[in-house]
C-alpha cells in the first residue's frame, strides 16, 4: 500500500469547475460593461472608466486583498483544526474590510472632484461621477466580495460561483436599466456594479443553511491577534500589486497621452491591453484555486497532496495559456476584428505584428501571476513580494517610459517581455539561493521534505482494508518506538473509522478513496482519516441500538484517545485522533 492522489485530485476538479465559472463570470461582465458604456453613453463615458481605473484599484485593495489573505489564513487554520481561530479571522476581515469601506464612502463627496481633475480636462465630470459612485459604493462591494471568497473557502465553491454569476447578470441588467431608462448616465454605469454585488448577497441565506458550513461569524475577537497578522501577511502581495497597479496605471496612461498621438496606436493599444483580460478569463480560475485548497493542504501539512495540487495548476495554466497564445499568434486579426478593429491597410498589419511581440511574454507572465498567488498560501511571502515589485515598478515603469518613447507601440510591447522573462530569472533564482540555505525545502514549489516519522497511505473503500491498514499502522508505531498500547489504541481508531466510512459513507458502492496519515512526534501520536463520502462527524454521533455493533467502537476509542476532533474541510470529512505521549515514549526513536 502507498499513497496516491486520486481522492484530493478528485476535488481538484470539482473545485476548478466553479471557479473557472467565477472568474469567467467576472471577466466576461466587465467586457459587456465596456460594450454598454461604449454603446450607450458614449466613448468618452468609456474612456473616463478606464482612466479612473488607479483610484479603483486604491479603493478595491481592502476587498481583494483581505480576501486572499484572509481565505489563505482561514484555510490553513482549518486545515490545523483550528476552527475557533478561523471564525474569528473570518469574522473580522469581514468587519476590517467593510470599516475601511465605508472610510471610503464618507470621504467621497470631498474627495472625488479633486481627484478626477488629475485626469483629462475634457472628462473631468464623467471621471467623477464614476469616481463619487465606486468610493460610495464601495462597503456593498467589499463586504460582498470578502463573503463570496469565503463561502468558496468554507466548503461551499459552487454557491460562490453562483454569487458572481447572479451579481454579474443582475449588473449586466441594471446597467441597461440605469442608463436607458434612468437616463443616469456614468452614475448608473457605477452604480450597477454594488447593486449586482448586493443582490448577489441572497446567496448568504443559502450559505448560512448549508450543512457543510463551517464559519460562523463572531463579535468576539479576544486573543486571534496573531493569525489575524497572518491574514494580513498573506495579503501583503495582493495589497502591492493593486497599490502598484494603481502607480504604474496612471503613470503610463499619463505618458502615453503624451506620447502617442496616432489613432491607431490608440486602438492597438487597447488591443493590447485587452489580451490580459483575455488570458485571466480562463487562467484566472485556474489561478483562483490556490488561496482555498493549497491554504488548507498546506495547514494540515499534506505536502504529498499539496505537491500533486499544484503541479496541477501550474501545469494546467501554462498550457492553457501556450493554448490561447498560439491561437492569437496564428491570426491576430481575427483577434483584432472581434474588438472592432477592421482596418484592411498597415493599420492592421502593424497590430498584428504589436500583437505578436506582447504575446511572446504570456507564458512568463502567467508564471508571474502563478507566483504572488502560491507562495504567501504556504507562508512563503518573499518570493511573492519580489515578483510583485520587480513585475509592476522596477521593470514595468522605466522601461515602458523608454522603450515607448524610441519605439513607439513596439517599445510598450517590447517592455512587457522584457519584464516577465526578467521577472521569471530572477524570482526563480532567489528561490534557489533561498533552498541551497535553507536545507528543509526542495524545489520551485519550495515544499518541506516529508518527515520520515510519517505513515501516509491511500486505500480503496473495502472492508479488508480496514484490517490490514490497521496492522500496517499498528506495527509502523511500533517500529518507531511508540509503546504497545498507543499503538494498540492507534490501529483500532484506524480500524473503526475506515470500517464506518465503508458501511456508510456513501451511497452508491463505487470506488473510492481514503487517505490515511500518522504523524509521530515527540510529543503526541496524530491520526487523521480522510474521505469524500456523506459529511459525518463521529464527535457527535449516538449509535441507535441495532447499529451499535459497527459505530458503537467509536465512544470507545474516543475514550482510550486524549483528543477525537472532526472538520468538513474542502467537502472531505478529516476525523482526528490524538494521543499525547508520555515522556518515556519519543516517536523520534527508532
Amino acid at each position: 500500500m502507498e499513497r496516491n492522489a486520486k481522492l484530493i485530485d478528485k476535488k481538484f476538479y470539482q473545485y476548478l469547475v466553479p471557479s473557472v465559472l467565477m472568474i469567467f463570470a467576472m471577466q466576461f461582465g466587465s467586457l459587456l460593461d465596456g460594450i454598454i458604456i461604449g454603446n450607450m453613453i458614449g466613448p468618452d463615458s468609456l474612456t473616463a472608466d478606464s482612466l479612473v481605473m488607479p483610484v479603483l484599484y486604491v479603493i478595491q485593495i481592502p476587498a481583494f486583498a483581505l480576501a486572499t489573505g484572509g481565505s489563505i489564513a482561514v484555510a490553513n487554520l482549518l486545515g490545523k483544526r483550528n476552527l475557533e481561530q478561523a471564525n474569528k479571522v473570518f469574522s473580522a476581515c469581514l468587519i476590517f474590510g467593510t470599516a475601511v469601506g465605508c472610510a471610503f464612502a464618507v470621504v467621497s463627496p470631498f474627495v472625488s472632484r479633486p481627484l478626477a481633475t488629475l485626469f483629462a480636462e475634457s472628462l473631468t465630470e464623467a471621471s467623477y461621477q464614476y469616481i463619487l459612485v465606486y468610493m460610495a459604493t464601495d462597503p456593498i462591494v467589499i463586504l460582498a466580495a470578502l463573503i463570496a471568497t469565503f463561502i468558496a473557502t468554507d466548503n461551499n465553491p459552487k454557491l460562490s460561483a453562483i454569487f458572481y454569476i447572479i451579481a454579474n447578470v443582475v449588473k449586466i441588467g441594471a446597467e441597461v436599466f440605469f442608463i436607458k431608462v434612468c437616463d443616469m448616465g456614468a452614475y448608473g454605469a457605477a452604480l450597477s456594479t454594488a447593486f449586482g454585488y448586493g443582490i448577489g448577497l441572497i446567496t448568504v441565506v443559502f450559505y448560512a443553511k448549508s450543512k457543510k458550513r463551517m464559519l460562523h461569524f463572531t463579535f468576539n475577537l479576544k486573543g486571534m491577534k496573531k493569525e489575524f497578522a497572518a491574514a494580513l501577511k498573506a495579503s501583503v502581495s495582493t495589497a502591492l500589486t493593486f497599490l502598484l497597479l494603481a502607480v504604474q496605471t496612471f503613470v503610463i496612461n499619463v505618458v502615453f497621452s503624451r506620447m502617442i498621438t496616432e489613432a491607431v496606436d490608440l486602438i492597438i493599444f487597447g488591443l493590447v491591453s485587452n489580451l490580459i483580460f483575455v488570458f485571466d478569463l480562463f487562467s484566472g480560475g485556474i489561478l483562483g484555486l490556490i488561496p482555498t485548497i493549497c491554504g488548507v493542504l498546506y495547514g494540515e501539512k499534506d505536502m504529498y497532496s499539496l505537491r500533486s495540487v499544484i503541479r496541477k495548476i501550474y501545469v494546467i495554466n501554462i498550457i492553457v495559456t501556450a493554448l490561447i497564445m498560439t491561437l492569437i499568434m496564428i491570426w491576430p486579426k481575427g483577434y483584432a476584428i472581434v474588438f472592432g478593429f477592421n482596418d484592411v491597410g498597415e493599420g492592421m498589419k502593424q497590430a498584428e505584428f504589436i500583437l505578436r511581440i506582447y504575446l511572446i511574454a504570456a507564458v512568463p507572465l502567467e508564471i508571474n501571476k502563478f507566483s504572488t498567488n502560491y507562495y504567501p498560501a504556504i507562508e512563503k511571502n518573499l518570493p511573492s513580494v519580489i515578483t510583485v515589485i520587480l513585475r509592476e515598478a522596477v521593470f514595468i515603469i522605466p522601461l515602458t517610459l523608454v522603450l515607448m518613447k524610441t519605439n513607439g507601440m513596439f517599445g510598450y510591447a517590447l517592455a512587457r517581455v522584457i519584464t516577465e522573462f526578467a521577472v521569471v530569472i530572477i524570482t526563480y533564482a532567489f528561490i534557489f539561493i533561498y533552498e541551497i540555505k535553507h536545507k528543509q525545502y526542495k524545489g520551485i514549489f519550495m515544499l518541506e521534505k516529508q518527515d520520515v516519522n510519517t505513515f501516509d497511505i491511500s486505500v480503496e473503500n473495502k472492508l479488508e482494508n480496514a484490517v490490514v491498514v490497521s496492522k500496517e499502522i499498528t506495527n509502523f508505531a511500533s517500529e518507531h518506538g511508540v509503546e504497545n498500547r498507543n499503538s494498540q489504541v492507534i490501529g483500532l481508531a484506524c480500524e473503526e473509522i475506515i470500517s464506518n466510512i465503508v458501511h456508510y459513507g456513501y451511497k452508491r458502492q463505487s470506488a473510492n478513496y481514503i487517505d490515511v496519515n500518522l504523524k509521530i512526534s515527540e510529543n503526541e501520536l496524530l491520526l487523521r482519516i480522510r474521505d469524500d463520502g456523506m459529511p459525518f462527524d463521529p464527535t457527535k454521533y449516538e449509535c441507535d441500538k441495532d447499529e451499535e455493533y459497527l459505530t458503537g467502537g467509536i465512544a470507545l476509542i474516543a475514550g482510550l484517545c486524549d483528543e477525537m476532533n472532526y472538520m468538513r474541510v474542502l467537502n472531505l470529512n478529516n476525523t482526528i485522533f490524538t494521543i499525547k505521549l508520555g515522556e518515556q515514549t519519543n516517536g523520534s526513536q527508532n
